[in-house]
């Protein structure tokens, strides 16, 4: 039984090191029953955590009616992204952070619209001069105690304006994962890019 002796504090760990102080906190032969370390080297702190967050989004302006007659196609034509919808919105997230909108592309967005779709929410139709946000809020914890949170959360919300910058409609959507659910680094990663925010016609 790990008990706290050291106090909790928030730090900064790499994966590796993250990977190395869960090993040694959750190895049962190296801990008394009363919570005494047994290993070798300095009693390693189980009662760290470590928290990470950030907001990702992209905006598209349509500035013809051409542009925003596309975007409506796309729903009415019926949306198609190969993969499984539960991760689409990692894989844009992922895509977003390392090479910004040309390395995802309107497909993949516009697969989260359809997901949404599928759950009751109204497809945003774009009229010109209209915008359409996609805002990736990511939240990271992590602890190496046996018992400690080890999960990473991500909040996509959708916002339509019109040409005078008014809200016509948002929805929100929250997905929570285990971090034992994802590929090793992969939450850890998206959380601790800086946050930032992109735009781009759509055409």
């Amino acid at each position: 039984m790990l008990t706290n002796t050291l106090p909790v504090k928030h730090i900064r760990i790499t994966s590796a090191e993250a990977k190395m102080l869960e090993a040694k906190c959750s190895n049962r032969l190296k801990w008394s029953d009363s919570g005494q370390w047994m290993g070798r080297g300095t009693k390693p702190n189980c009662f760290i955590t470590d928290t990470l967050h950030n907001r990702v989004s992209h905006t598209y302006s349509f500035p013809t009616d051409g542009s925003a007659m596309k975007w409506n196609d796309m729903h009415e034509k019926g949306i198609r992204y190969t993969g499984h919808m539960a991760t689409v919105g990692l894989s844009v997230a992922l895509g977003l952070i390392s090479g910004g909108y040309v390395a995802v592309g309107a497909g993949a967005i516009a697969a989260i619209v359809k997901d949404e779709v599928q759950a009751g929410i109204p497809y945003p139709r774009m009229a010109r001069g209209w915008s359409f946000e996609v805002v990736f809020e990511h939240t990271f914890k992590w602890s190496p105690h046996p018992w400690g949170q080890k999960v990473f959360i991500q909040k996509i919300t959708l916002i339509s304006r019109d040409h005078h910058g008014t809200v016509v409609s948002q929805s929100e959507s929250e997905k929570h994962y285990q971090l034992t659910e994802l590929p090793d680094g992969v939450a850890r990663m998206i959380a601790s890019s800086p946050s930032r925010s992109t735009t781009s016609l759509f055409e």
